[in-house]
């Protein structure tokens, strides 16, 4: 694999990956859902945890020095888990954008997330073409509460046939072979072979292709693998620009000293030798024409001021999501925004768990004890002075899940498949 570098990397700088990929440990990341959650409440947990002076949602961590995952936080949807290189790339789109965005291949969520958290005021639809894939993706956008992301799982054409030049901005984290994974996963690059990248490239042309015909004029298309090569990397790039002379790279809006520019300006490569994450390509493009700005043009349903979200009926339940076009319902999203509603046989109350992450009302705060003894699937006792009645669990006023106050005990109706000994 190594031996394909030499296109935009000195035999010094080859070494030097292949030294900084022979570590048995490297950098972790944590998109905190600022949100729900003060960055400051996690930084406090974990002295170990470095923040960064752009990215306002990202820590940073040495791999095996703490366990975030084994947390409060994480389990109440307070941070994501995920590379810091992913972060870094996303961030490449902007912050407090007013945008209608598609994630092409969002599985397993964490682009789609720190998008989502960094621009609450965007709608982003989060696809994954495997529907097993698109329901780990669901389940991690419902514990992060987060209003403003549909999921799907369709063929990215399918999207054709409804938002052809309508995304303001899409995010394609291509399949490719995974050379920058190789300190991450193993079999990555036990698996690895020149053929494979081969077998990959038509897919990563159809998928640019497709996120061609999808972008608005004015458009913004983030181009990402984690991939080193050229040939799945900026090969890929010049295809697409030699097919369609509408569309350009354009600066990265970061630019850091650690970044490595490949054979293309302003094509950049993090590797794990300057870059403190895994290896990831990244490049920004932009379709020529002014942008128009139809965000508060979707159409809109019932709108709850409580919630502050429009409610949407589908699958005789109702969803909340901060804008909302009848258009989204001929993709058969796999979720809404938050889902409100649970009438389903087995559930002890109307509201969905995933209300919990959201709502800000009816709260009751809890210690840390009692938070670790409720996410363990545990009654509480101690709250005497409630009244009876369906609370949200809190912990630092992160919503964890329901509890029903009766008599002297909160009974447990934190979903069983979700129960963790913290």
């Amino acid at each position: 694999m190594y031996s394909y570098l030499s296109s935009y990397l000195s035999q010094e700088e080859i070494s030097s990956l292949k030294e900084e990929m022979n570590k048995p440990y490297s950098y972790k990341g944590l998109a905190v859902n600022i949100n729900r959650l003060p960055l400051e409440l996690v930084k406090k947990e974990y002295e170990e945890l470095e923040s960064d002076d752009i990215d306002p949602i990202r820590l940073t961590y040495l791999e095996n020095t703490i366990y975030p995952s084994k947390n409060i936080y994480h389990e109440g949807g307070g941070y994501y888990i995920l590379d810091p290189s992913s972060l870094e790339a996303s961030l490449q789109l902007g912050i407090n954008n007013k945008k209608l965005v598609l994630d092409l291949c969002a599985a397993p969520g964490g682009k789609t997330i720190a998008y989502a958290i960094r621009n609450k005021d965007s709608l982003i639809i989060a696809n994954d073409i495997s529907y097993k894939r698109a329901l780990e993706l669901s389940k991690n956008v419902e514990r992060l509460g987060l209003p403003n992301v549909i999921v799907t799982s369709l063929d990215p054409k399918v999207f054709l046939k409804y938002f052809e030049n309508s995304f303001d901005q899409i995010i394609l984290d291509a399949p490719c072979s995974g050379s920058g994974m190789f300190r991450k996963e193993k079999k990555m690059e036990e698996d690895w072979s020149i053929e494979k990248v081969n077998s990959l490239l038509p897919i990563q042309d159809d998928l640019l292709e497709t996120s061609y015909k999808l972008l608005k004029k004015g458009g913004e298309l983030l181009y990402i693998t984690c991939s080193f090569l050229k040939e799945e990397d900026e090969d890929r790039i010049e295809n697409l620009i030699n097919n369609h002379i509408d569309i350009n790279v354009v600066s990265p809006r970061i630019f850091r000293n650690e970044y490595k520019e490949g054979s293309i300006h302003n094509c950049i490569h993090l590797l794990p030798s300057l870059f403190k994450g895994e290896g990831h390509f990244f490049t920004l493009l932009r379709k020529d024409g002014e942008i128009t700005d139809n965000m508060d043009n979707l159409t809109k349903s019932k709108f709850d001021n409580k919630l502050n979200l429009y409610i949407v009926n589908y699958q005789n339940e109702e969803y909340g999501i901060n804008y909302f076009s009848p258009l989204f319902l001929k993709i058969n999203p796999l979720r809404i925004g938050i889902k409100l509603t649970n009438h389903s046989e087995y559930s002890k109350i109307n509201e969905d768990h995933s209300l919990s992450h959201y709502s800000s009302f009816n709260k009751l705060e809890v210690s840390k004890e009692d938070a670790i003894l409720y996410l363990s699937g545990n009654e509480l006792k101690g709250y005497d002075s409630y009244n009876n009645g369906t609370y949200i669990i809190s912990y630092n006023s992160l919503g964890l899940g329901y509890g029903v106050k009766k008599g002297d005990r909160i009974k447990n109706i934190y979903p069983k498949g979700l129960r963790k000994n913290l």
